[in-house]
């Protein structure tokens, strides 16, 4: 990967120019973030791949933004401290395929759009500097630690890819095979990784990309993806309307920190809606491992759940080492697979678990965030991905 920063430290100076910052930050708050991307995308409109517009429309992708900034400027002369955010947002990186030469180009507006913004009496030479130079450290970590994944890729960019085979799991998902035009070996994913995949969509100016969950740990060299479709969703319509055996799709190498793990406790996994598509490939290691898995599995009803028969032979093979609770909310309960509820699921729900469970969370945001934060307030640690910015309060 090509090197674009030689940085050095901050001197004392421009380190107090970053902490002296804050306040203005938290006071501007999402303003700030929002004012930074509608000039970047003005003003390089090719930047709109890597963002999805319903992030940015709900400020979800500003809101993670200018959280993550103010952090890092709390945080100016102690970076150690942040290693786990680095790792998230360069795993992220990796899996849009971000590259070393874009970093300068987000770099000028953010930094121009904050001397914009702030005071004039804070706004001079030297801020604008220290601002520059602690973006350039930034970029120069984040940089290096996708370099360092980039190398265990087995290509970047976006590979072509051919539809192989498509089934339909329930009335609202498909699941979509896919086979590399080369004929190469695809690389094993670890279970719960997913595929970045770039659309380009007729009278679309610009490619979208989208992120799915590889739905069946690979038993051939194929993937597998399942779409759920979304009532005004550009992609997920196109998928279900037009997408067929045959078609062409452009896809990144396997990426995602959200994995399975091998261990000897019990699992706890939750699944809302077409959450399972990240899970189902888990439940399945955990189960030949010989671990005890109960998975909480929330739909509108039977209809609208994928995977029921590959679920159903778990429970056959597996018996009482695989326990499933269905939570219906719309109450419609077709050859449900083991206990159920007519009725959503609640945070009682949850007062089984303890810390000594490993527990794997995929699903809605909001569903997501419920369970997260009833967990987190029991010291249970909780693996899950938002597949986009985190869920934050600001």
């Amino acid at each position: 990967m090509t090197k674009i920063y030689d940085t050095k430290p901050l001197t004392p100076e421009q380190v107090k120019v970053i902490k002296d910052s804050v306040p203005i930050l938290e006071h501007m708050q999402v303003k700030l973030a929002e004012k930074f991307y509608k000039r970047l995308f003005k003003g390089h409109s090719e930047f709109r791949e890597f963002f999805n517009t319903t992030n940015q429309k709900l400020l979800r992708q500003p809101r993670i933004l200018i959280f993550t900034l103010i952090k890092f400027a709390k945080s100016i002369d102690n970076l150690d401290a942040l290693q786990k955010d680095f790792d998230r947002i360069a795993s992220k990186h990796v899996g849009l395929q971000v590259s070393p030469e874009q970093y300068p180009i987000f770099g000028k507006y953010l930094v121009h759009t904050i001397a914009d913004l702030f005071p004039n009496d804070m706004v001079d030479e030297e801020f604008v500097e220290a601002w520059q130079s602690a973006y350039d450290i930034l970029s120069g970590i984040l940089i290096g630690l996708e370099a360092q994944q980039y190398k265990n890729k087995a290509w970047f960019g976006f590979k072509e890819f051919k539809v192989t085979k498509i089934n339909r799991e329930c009335v609202e998902s498909k699941s979509f095979y896919i086979a590399p035009v080369d004929g190469a070996p695809i690389p094993k994913p670890k279970r719960g990784q997913y595929l970045c995949m770039r659309w380009q969509l007729p009278g679309e100016p610009y490619e979208i990309s989208r992120v799915y969950s590889i739905s069946e740990y690979p038993k051939g060299n194929e993937y597998r993806f399942t779409v759920r479709y979304i009532p005004g969703g550009k992609i997920s319509t196109h998928i279900h309307s037009n997408l067929q055996v045959g078609d062409s799709v452009y896809v990144a190498p396997p990426c995602g920190d959200c994995f399975y793990e091998s261990s000897s406790r019990d699992l706890v996994m939750l699944a809302g809606g077409n959450g399972i598509t990240a899970l189902i490939s888990m439940i399945e290691a955990g189960l030949e491992e010989g671990r005890n898995v109960k998975l909480l599995f929330s739909n509108r009803s039977t209809d609208s759940r994928s995977f029921g028969s590959v679920l159903r032979d778990f429970k056959i093979k597996y018996g009482d080492k695989f326990q499933v609770t269905e939570f219906l909310s719309r109450g419609r309960a077709i050859e449900p697979i083991d206990q159920y509820y007519r009725r959503s699921l609640t945070i009682e729900d949850l007062d089984f678990i303890t810390p000594k469970h490993d527990v794997y969370l995929i699903g809605p945001r909001a569903y997501m965030k419920m369970v997260d934060d009833y967990l987190h307030e029991r010291n249970i640690k909780v693996k899950l991905d938002y597949f986009g910015p985190q869920e934050i309060n600001i």
